[in-house]
C-alpha cells in the first residue's frame, strides 16, 4: 500500500512542510487556527525567527554554508556559540513535524473549548450569578470579568456565531485553560475514586482516565457517566462540584481579589463588573504600600513579568506561549516600566508565581535523558547510549550530556522529550514511532541508515 506524501514526506522536511503541518494540526484541534505562537512553541524557536524558518531549507542543504556579510540571523536560545550559517530546519524540528503529521493527537497543545462551553461549565460557580441552585438566569455579564476583561466583552464572547475560543485574546484563553483543566482534574479525581469502588465499569472509562485530560476529557463527560444510576450520578456531580469550588473560591478567586487590590479597585467592581483598568504610574513609594500578595505587576526589570521566563526555566518561545502574548505586547509592557501590565496577563502571572507547580498545566517539564534512555532500553535492549541524541535530532557527542544523571533536558530535545514521555506513560509505542520518523528523515536526506546509527551524523 502506497504511503501518503502528507504523513510520510519523501523529501527532507523544510519550511514549506510547515504549511501542511499547520493544516493537519488545525484539523485535529479545531476551535480556530494554529497561530504563529503555537508553531514557534512547537519548533522551539524565538517568535521573531519563525518567518525565517517558514522559508528555510533543510539543514542537509545549508550546514556549512556561511551567511553573507549583510545577512543577520537571530540565534536560537542556548545556541549563542554556533557559527552563523544559513538558517535551516534542524533535524529535531524535522522529526517533530514527521511525528505530529502521523499522530496529530500527540501534539502538546490542549483542545480548546469555546467561550459558551466555558461559561456553561463555570456558571454555577460565578460570583453574583446566584448559580443554578437558586433558579436565577445565568449572569452572562459576569463571565469576561473572571478573566480580566470588562463585562461588555462577555456579550461579544458569548454571542451566537462568536469565533470559538478566539476573539478575547490569548491571555484570556490561557486563563480559561487553567480553569477548565482544574475542573477536569476534579472530575477525573472523583471518577477515579468511584471507579475503584465498582466491579463493573465500562472499558472506555478506564481508557479515558488513563489517556485523556483537560477539555478532551470533559467533552466526553456524558458518555463517561451514563453507566451510573441516578443516585450515583447525583453524588458524583456533587463531589466534583465541591472539589472544584474549593479550588475556584480559595485559589482562583483569591488571586482575582488580590489583582483587584493591586489595581486599587474593589473586588466587587473588578470581578463582577470588569473594572480592571488602571493606567496610573506606580512609584517605588506607592509600591511599598502594597502587601506582598497585592503588589502590582509592572513592566519593570524586577517584576514577575520580566522574570517569568528565567523563574520557570522556559525558552522564549515557551514563555510567550504560556502567557499568550506577542513580541509587540511584551515590549510594550516593558517600555511602560512603571505601569501595570494587561489584567489577564497579570492574573495569570500572579497565579503561577503563587502556585508554581501549575506551570505544568501549560508547559510540562520535559523528561530527563536518563529516564528516556532507561525507558527505551526496556523496549529495545540493543539501543546504545551514543544513539540517544541522534534519536532526538542532535549529534552523537551530545548523547552523554543528555543522559547525565540530574542534567536538565537540552534545548534541542525539549519538545520531543515531552511528547515521548507523555505517550510512553499512556502505553503508546513512543520509541518505535519516534525511531520510524528519525529513519524516514535520514533516508529523505540521502544518508545511509546503517551508517547513521553508527556515527549519528545528520549531515554529510
Amino acid at each position: 500500500m502506497a504511503r501518503s506524501e502528507l504523513t510520510h514526506p519523501s523529501k527532507p522536511i523544510n519550511g514549506q512542510s510547515l504549511l501542511s503541518f499547520k493544516a493537519v494540526l488545525e484539523s485535529y484541534l479545531g476551535g480556530g487556527e494554529i497561530r504563529d505562537l503555537d508553531l514557534a512553541m512547537l519548533m522551539n524557536v524565538p517568535l521573531n525567527r519563525l518567518s525565517q524558518l517558514k522559508r528555510a531549507k533543510s539543514t542537509i542543504e545549508t550546514v556549512g554554508r556561511g551567511i553573507v556579510a549583510d545577512e543577520t540571523l537571530d540565534l536560537v536560545d542556548g545556541e549563542d556559540d554556533v557559527v552563523a550559517e544559513l538558517p535551516g530546519v534542524r533535524p529535531n524540528q524535522a522529526i517533530l513535524v514527521r511525528l505530529l503529521l502521523k499522530h496529530p493527537d500527540w501534539v502538546p497543545i490542549p483542545l480548546r473549548p469555546s467561550h459558551p462551553e466555558v461559561f456553561s461549565l463555570l456558571q454555577p460557580f460565578m460570583p453574583g450569578s446566584g448559580g443554578s441552585d437558586e433558579g436565577r438566569a445565568p449572569n452572562k455579564a459576569g463571565f469576561a470579568p473572571l478573566f480580566g476583561r470588562s463585562y461588555i466583552s462577555s456579550y461579544k464572547m458569548l454571542a451566537e456565531g462568536a469565533d470559538g475560543a478566539q476573539g478575547a485574546g490569548l491571555p484570556v484563553t490561557r486563563l480559561q485553560l487553567l480553569v477548565v483543566t482544574k475542573y477536569a482534574q476534579a472530575f477525573a479525581g472523583v471518577l477515579q475514586t468511584l471507579v475503584g469502588k465498582q466491579s463493573q465499569v465500562p472499558a472506555e472509562v478506564h481508557r479515558a482516565l488513563a489517556n485523556t485530560t483537560g477539555w478532551a476529557l470533559l467533552r466526553e463527560r456524558d458518555s463517561l457517566t451514563d453507566w451510573m444510576n441516578d443516585d450515583q450520578l447525583f453524588e458524583f456531580e456533587t463531589a466534583v462540584n465541591r472539589r472544584f469550588r474549593e479550588w475556584f473560591d480559595q485559589h482562583y478567586l483569591q488571586v482575582l481579589e488580590d489583582e483587584a487590590a493591586s489595581r486599587d479597585v474593589s473586588p466587587e467592581l473588578a470581578i463582577e463588573k470588569g473594572k480592571w483598568t488602571n493606567t496610573a504610574a506606580v512609584s517605588d513609594q506607592k509600591m511599598a504600600a502594597y502587601s506582598r500578595a497585592t503588589r502590582p505587576i509592572l513592566g519593570r526589570n524586577d517584576s514577575p513579568f520580566s522574570l517569568f521566563r528565567e523563574s520557570f526555566g522556559l525558552t522564549s518561545a515557551e514563555s510567550y506561549w504560556v502567557l499568550g502574548i506577542q513580541i509587540k505586547a511584551f515590549y510594550r509592557f516593558r517600555q511602560r516600566a512603571d505601569q501595570r501590565i494587561d489584567a489577564p496577563t497579570s492574573i495569570l502571572l500572579r497565579y503561577l508565581f503563587r502556585y508554581p507547580e501549575d506551570i505544568g498545566l501549560f508547559m510540562p517539564a520535559p523528561a530527563s535523558g536518563r529516564d528516556i534512555y532507561e525507558a527505551i532500553q526496556q523496549e529495545g535492549p540493543d539501543f546504545k547510549l551514543s544513539q540517544l541524541a541522534p534519536l532526538f535530532g542532535a549529534s552523537r557527542v551530545m548523547s552523554y550530556e543528555f543522559a547525565e544523571p540530574g542534567a536538565a533536558c537540552p534545548f534541542f530535545a525539549r519538545r520531543l522529550a515531552t511528547i515521548f514521555w507523555q505517550q510512553k506513560q499512556k502505553g503508546e509505542p513512543a520509541y518505535r514511532v519516534l525511531r520510524e520518523c528519525v529513519e524516514e528523515e535520514v533516508i529523505a536526506r540521502g544518508l545511509d541508515l546503517n551508517q547513521f546509527w553508527r556515527d549519528g551524523r545528520w549531515h554529510r
